[in-house]
Formats: structure tokens, sequence, C-alpha cells
């Protein structure tokens, strides 16, 4: 039976390993000077945000107590508009199942147990990127595909 669990501090080191299996998942063999500053700052970005600005969630196998499966929400509070008249948002990112675990309902399970708890902490609007074998499921949840008069830019800042 897997059950769904909002994650602890003793959680860290589970949630730093569904996140690496993630990432090779997504991108593949990282370099190597990359793959050591994501080990070394996922650890301390976990201790200093989980519960208070990072809301992270696992599925875990009763039998093993092992988590298969995970999912985070970052809350942001921004000056008031009127998408977001509260002014909290939150971004949801890194929602993984192992390979094994797939096909079981652990992401949508997660992902209402993140919902709830986004109404619970006042959120006028969640909003994520999807991959293709994760949109079926948010769209089942309600999320629609967002349109805009803006373009969505980024600029990578390099050291």
């Amino acid at each position: 039976m897997i059950r769904i669990e909002n994650a602890s501090a003793a959680d860290i080191p589970e949630l730093v390993r569904l996140r690496l299996a993630y990432f090779d998942e997504e991108f593949g063999a990282l370099p190597a000077q990359k793959l050591a500053a994501i080990r070394s700052q996922l650890p301390e970005y976990f201790a200093a945000h989980l519960n208070r600005d990072c809301f992270c969630y696992t599925a875990k196998d009763d039998c093993t107590g092992h988590a298969c499966a995970c999912a985070i929400l970052c809350v942001t509070e921004k000056p008031a508009n009127p998408r977001f008249p509260c002014g909290k948002t939150g971004y949801v990112l890194g929602v993984f199942t192992e390979p094994e675990f797939r096909g079981q309902s652990c992401a949508t399970r997660i992902m209402q147990r993140l919902l709830e708890d986004a109404k619970r902490l006042g959120l006028d609007l969640v909003t994520l990127s999807a991959s293709d074998m994760g949109r079926p499921i948010y769209e089942k949840l309600g999320f629609t595909v967002s349109h805009s008069d803006f373009t969505e830019m980024e600029i990578e800042i390099q050291k």
C-alpha cells in the first residue's frame, strides 16, 4: 500500500535522492561540477525552507517505508494583482514517480494533497510546467493551459 505524506526534516535525504533521480531522467547525465553543486545545495535548501515556503510531498511504500514519488510546492508572496488578489501563489516542481511505481496514482494522490494544502495556505494561483507524461494528470485535476498577452522570458545568469 502507498501512503501520501507531507515531508519532514527526516525525509530530506529521500527528497534529495528523488530530485536527483528526476534530473537524471529529465536531463540525462549532468556535468560533474553542476551535479556536485546541486547535490550540495539541495539538503541546505530543504533544511532552510521545508514547511516554511517550500512544501514537499512523498508517496511511501508501506512495506519498505521507501519514498517512491514526490512533488514540491514553492510558495511566494508578491504584490497583489488581478490574477492573485491576496498576493500568495504557488509553483509546483519536481513531480516525479520512480518507474516501477508509475500507474499506481502516486502523482495524482500527491497532487491532490498539494492542492488541498494550497487552499489551506490561502494561495490564489498554483502554476507548473507540465511534461507530456504529467499533463494528463494535471488536466484531470483542473489545471488548464494558460494563455497570456505577455511573453514568458528568462535569462540564465552566468557565474
